[in-house]
């Protein structure tokens, strides 16, 4: 069994133009949706704006660089910002 791909691998091959971004999404959908919903208290505006971290994410895919610094905390900003 292989490992699962890490989250720099992840975002090189999305970035290439893979179909990895979902993968990305699938790790880290329900730990943005929770964050969201603590904050706002509303299942439908956590829904609302986990769609829209994503959707910033995969646009700006392009200018994320490794760091140092996982990829959950740049999601994470794109959150709470």
């Amino acid at each position: 069994m292989t490992a699962p791909l890490s989250d720099a691998e992840l975002v090189r091959r999305a970035q290439q133009g893979a179909a990895s971004f979902g993968d990305l999404y699938e790790r880290y959908v329900d730990r943005i949706y929770s964050y969201l919903y603590y904050r706002t208290e509303s299942p439908a505006d956590a829904e609302d704006l986990t769609a829209r971290v994503f959707f910033q994410a995969l646009r700006h895919l392009n200018d994320f660089e490794e760091r140092g610094v996982p990829f959950s905390a740049w999601l994470f900003t794109i959150a709470h910002n």
